[in-house]
């Protein structure tokens, strides 16, 4: 019989994480998987999107999801700021990323977390700024 690997909730990790370092940088965005009513002017929307396409052999080869305990998450990172500094927040998520793998997010270990960019972009139903962060990770998971 083979061992189950149970893989965490990567978005509600990520949010606990980005909430515990953003206190410690004195900023007072809120960090959500999902937007509440009413909305926060200053937010960090964290949400798994496994969809968004990899240019990389996983997608041409059909090869993409859990290999033996290691899990490889698209993450996506909506940085709003109704006073016009996403950007900035932006920045700040990026710099707490890229300083936290090879590391435990939390309960969670991490072993490579890879920035793929960052894409300016205005709120749908808002019209808010918005940069929108994406990044792959290699998290590990847990037998069951």
């Amino acid at each position: 019989m083979t061992e189950r690997i149970v893989y965490p909730d990567i978005a509600k990790t990520l949010a606990d994480y980005l909430t515990a370092q953003l206190t410690a940088a004195s900023d007072t965005a809120k960090v959500v998987t999902r937007v509440p009513d009413p909305r926060p002017t200053r937010m960090v929307r964290v949400l798994r999107n496994d969809r968004k396409r990899r240019l990389d052999r996983e997608d041409r080869e059909g090869q993409r999801g859990p290999n033996l305990i290691l899990d490889r998450p698209r993450v996506v990172f909506e940085c709003t700021d109704d006073a016009g500094a996403a950007a900035g927040l932006a920045g700040l998520v990026r710099a707490i990323l890229a300083a936290a793998a090879p590391g435990y997010l939390g309960p969670v270990w991490c072993d490579y977390l890879e920035d793929v960019g960052v894409e300016n972009d205005t709120d749908p139903v808002t019209a808010a700024p918005r940069q929108v962060i994406t990044a792959d990770l290699f998290v590990r998971g847990t037998i069951a």
